[in-house]
């Protein structure tokens, strides 16, 4: 009786239950989406500027509809051909309204212009490196789809010729979860 009770109870359990067919509003631990995004980079030294406007695609890792994983890639115009690769991570509201502030490492490749100066006298090859900080106040969830406007970077960087500033404006960014 006791071994009948216990196979009755465990086929229970085991047997799905019919309610689990609902779709539930449960975040999924890890969201993947492509997004492509315009706007401009550019790093500013006192040896170089580097950068342009463009625009590119990338991948983003949401987990938990918080934490942020990102790395995209640009091609920008404006002072010769240059790429911009971007890998970043930070932090979002939840919701439908989903304000976001990034880490993000930058790394500008390709045409650029470099400056001699009494402090640089020879020119300097290599690509642009910097680490600063993403805002991006105005992102919306809508659907499957994020859209954010006007999102703003500073930060720190160095081409091997001295500190530089870098900057950052999206104007506009659109992705989807796959």
């Amino acid at each position: 009786m006791m071994l009948s009770t216990l196979l009755v109870l465990s086929t229970l359990a085991a047997s799905p239950d019919p309610s689990e067919d609902v779709v539930r509003d449960v975040p999924t631990r890890h969201q993947l989406s492509l997004y492509a995004r315009s706007g401009a980079t550019v790093y500013l030294s006192q040896a170089r500027t580097h950068g342009g406007v463009g625009g590119g695609f990338g991948v983003r890792d949401t987990v938990d509809e918080r934490w942020l994983l990102q790395a995209d890639a640009n091609v920008l115009t404006g002072l010769g051909t240059a790429f911009a690769v971007r890998v970043g991570a930070g932090v979002q509201r939840r919701g439908w309204w989903a304000p976001a502030a990034l880490v993000a490492l930058t790394g500008l490749f390709g045409e650029r212009m470099d400056f001699l100066t009494p402090e640089h006298p020879t020119f300097n090859g290599g690509p642009s490196l910097g680490l600063g900080l993403t805002l991006a106040p105005a992102r919306f969830r809508l659907g499957s789809a994020r859209v954010s406007l006007l999102e703003l970077g500073v930060g720190v960087g160095t081409a091997r010729t001295g500190l530089g500033l870098l900057y950052g404006l999206t104007v506009l960014e659109v992705g989807v979860a796959l």
